[in-house]
């Protein structure tokens, strides 16, 4: 009796754990194709409100890309991945506050599109 229960605790826990794990892949894919949408609209946007809309939502993405980072596993590819989220914020905030910084902003898509490329890449190993 007690081996069956461990058995089916351990096939529980090994299933909560895989869908743990795609949950939170599918969350980091969200967030990349939701930050280069808006920064792309960002730099189309021809009205204030929609400028407002999509600042505030490759702002909120670029926090939740970082928070998302574990940099006790990652090591030095959390901490590159950082940099380069930080680089993104700063040519969003150039960009809509000091309106330049155009070229940082074609950099960060650049580079944003290339991380979701890789991320993508990662999906059959989940």
């Amino acid at each position: 009796m007690n081996i069956a229960f461990a058995r089916n605790e351990y096939k529980n826990t090994k299933t909560n754990s895989l869908s743990s794990k795609s949950e939170n892949f599918e969350a980091v894919s969200v967030a990349l194709g939701q930050l280069l949408n808006s920064m792309q609209g960002l730099r189309e946007a021809n009205s204030i409100e929609q400028k407002d809309a999509f600042f505030e939502k490759s702002l909120t993405s670029i926090y939740f890309l970082q928070k998302c980072l574990d940099f006790e596993a990652g090591g030095e590819l959390a901490k590159n991945l950082f940099r380069v989220y930080e680089f993104t914020r700063q040519a969003v905030l150039d960009f809509v506050l000091r309106e330049k910084g155009s070229e940082n902003m074609d950099k960060s898509i650049e580079y944003v599109t290339l991380i979701q490329e890789g991320w993508n890449g990662i999906e059959d190993s989940l």
